[in-house]
């Protein structure tokens, strides 16, 4: 239950920050019966919060959140989740994904700040993650110990504040960083672990389908 208790209220935190940088988005996202928001600002793109809350049913709750830079930006794109059973994290993944500028000063500013947190269990990428997350990304499971959960949760806010406070200001209006953002989102749609466990919680293969491609991980160049 504190596990919950805790990524939950990170939840909050995460969407308050959204609301405070940015404006809700019209599109309609209601057809899904799990929680999602859009948010857009000058500074990002696109900032999409997704809560799978499926707690009193499948014992699971689940937190995905990610920020697009604007396509004209080379910033990485900033990436959270965590996957949460009743006692522990089977899984936390967290980013700043290279999207324009592999040598972008967030990303080594990330570097730094992930160093200083370390996690008992790691979980090695599959070889479509290789393809796009970068080499200090935090990648762990088995997060039970109270210790452990908080530093992930100080680690998602302390970067979030440093990505929302620099997201934005290395915009050009002559590039143009949009298939960086595609690939990204290519290869994020080669993970098979996302359409099996909603559909092993209930959610039509179809719909959960339709969700990834044109909400979680949408494209330019597919429409």
């Amino acid at each position: 239950m504190a596990v919950w208790n805790k990524i939950e209220e990170l939840a909050v935190w995460i969407e308050q920050q959204f609301q405070q940088t940015g404006q809700l988005e019209s599109e309609p996202l209601d057809q899904y019966d799990w929680y999602n928001r859009l948010y857009t600002s000058t500074s990002y793109r696109r900032a999409h919060i997704q809560i799978v809350d499926k707690r009193s049913t499948h014992k699971i709750y689940i937190l995905h959140a990610t920020i697009f830079p604007h396509t004209n930006d080379p910033s990485p794109i900033w990436g959270f989740d965590a996957v949460c059973g009743l006692n522990k994290i089977t899984g936390a993944f967290h980013d700043f994904s290279p999207a324009g500028d592999p040598e972008h000063s967030m990303c080594g500013e990330f570097a730094r700040i992930a160093s200083s947190v370390q996690f008992t269990r790691q979980r090695e990428l599959p070889q479509w993650a290789q393809q796009i997350f970068g080499s200090n990304m935090v990648a762990a499971g088995n997060i039970k110990e109270d210790c452990e959960i908080d530093n992930l949760c100080d680690l998602a806010k302390t970067s979030l504040n440093y990505y929302l406070d620099h997201v934005g200001l290395s915009q050009e209006s002559l590039f143009d960083y949009h298939m960086a953002q595609d690939r990204y989102c290519y290869y994020q749609k080669k993970n098979p672990h996302v359409v099996r466990s909603m559909v092993n919680m209930g959610v039509e293969e179809a719909k959960i389908r339709e969700f990834v491609d044109k909400v979680l991980f949408p494209e330019f160049d597919k429409y």
